[in-house]
């Protein structure tokens, strides 16, 4: 053999042998790589361009506990974590703070409202249709980012020149469809915690206690009493709303009882098989999340808000059908292997929900950021 051969030979036998080492350390460079760029991610969490912002409502939480003042509260709570710093004014106050926000009143006349309402970086407005809650904000030259929740909040506003600059926040394609702006606007639908709520699902699965959160008119009040006498067999639960007046039976049947509203959700979830939201109007649907999340399914009504939150993985009835919700509670209790099916619908549709909140979230976030 020649000396050329014998030293190729030589050569291969060397890598052969030194290639466990090298594979070896190329992993671990690899594997030390991305848990430097994790721990980057994770200590990064809070911006370098932090803004004062100021949020205007009607109300907050712990005065009142329902969509709008919940969807605000997440919201705030996820810019403070950027290092935003908050500050909260209301029409109806009560409370001089909740978990960390300073809560002030909100008055026309007061020096300190007034400067702080118009120095801030960015006024969140989500108050009432009164056009004299605006009487501050209009002097302002920064922008106003006016929460959409409902098809007739501030058509008079959005829908004509302002002598202010505004951003539009809508809380969903219907109510983005149905009340058109020619301003800056963007959709971010409202806020929901899903994973404290998937602990659940081993749970609600073996619940047929069937439930309506809010038993006001237009969610369904009078419906929600009518299905508990016409189906004796199956318990009912409602649960009373922090707004509108609720329709309560006074002398409910058997079946039938009532609580008051709750703080903490979770305590209702927890006892719940199956969601009834008959709606009258939603333009979205909080209360359908969390029941998803739980493994709870859910029936609704064809509200526009509903059927584009809940995205096919419910069962839809026509709101003034009975028939159709009797057949449809009858069908959950009663074919366990469908009840699954609508559960699993659930789950997959809560994934795309949960990537639709961080994507909204952080378009808002680089919204103000970015002034």
């Amino acid at each position: 053999m020649s000396r050329e051969l014998l030293g190729l030979l030589g050569f291969v036998i060397l890598c052969i042998a030194m290639a466990p080492f090298y594979k070896e350390v190329n992993v671990s460079q690899i594997q030390n790589v991305q848990a430097i760029e994790y721990k980057t991610f994770k200590e990064t969490i809070e911006t370098h361009d932090k803004k004062t912002i100021v949020f205007m409502s009607d109300s907050f939480l712990p005065v009142t506990f329902a969509g709008s003042e919940l969807s605000a509260y997440e919201t705030l709570k996820y810019l403070r974590s950027r290092g935003h710093t908050v500050t909260i004014f209301v029409n109806t106050w009560k409370v001089p703070e909740y978990d960390g926000f300073k809560i002030y009143k909100y008055d026309v006349y007061d020096p300190e409202c007034k400067r702080h309402i118009l120095n801030s970086d960015v006024v969140f407005y989500q108050m009432g249709n009164d056009p004299n809650h605006l009487d501050i904000v209009k002097q302002r030259e920064k922008s106003v980012y006016i929460f959409i929740h409902m098809v007739n909040s501030f058509p008079w506003l959005i829908q004509q020149p302002v002598s202010f600059p505004i951003v539009v926040i809508y809380n969903s394609h219907m109510t983005q469809d149905s009340l058109l702006t020619h301003y800056d606007n963007m959709r971010m639908i409202p806020y929901v915690e899903t994973s404290k709520f998937k602990p659940l699902r081993s749970r609600t699965v073996n619940s047929d206690i069937v439930c309506l959160i809010n038993c006001n008119n237009n969610k369904g009040g009078e419906i929600f009493k009518q299905l508990a006498y016409s189906m004796p067999d199956v318990q009912f639960l409602g649960v009373k709303g922090g707004y509108s007046d609720q329709i309560i039976d006074s002398h409910p049947p058997s079946n039938l009882r009532y609580i008051e509203n709750q703080k903490d959700i979770l305590v209702v979830f927890q006892q719940i098989g199956i969601l009834l939201m008959p709606s009258k109007n939603e333009t979205w649907g909080r209360t359908a999340v969390e029941a998803m999340a739980s493994g709870v399914p859910v029936i609704h009504s064809e509200s526009p808000g509903l059927v584009e939150c809940i995205g096919g993985a419910g069962i839809l009835c026509m709101r003034d059908d009975e028939d159709a919700w009797i057949q449809a509670i009858h069908k959950l209790i009663r074919d366990r292997k469908y009840r699954e099916r609508i559960r699993q619908h659930g789950f997959k549709r809560i994934e795309e929900i949960e990537i639709e909140q961080r994507r909204g979230r952080q378009e808002l976030a680089m919204k103000i950021e970015d002034l």
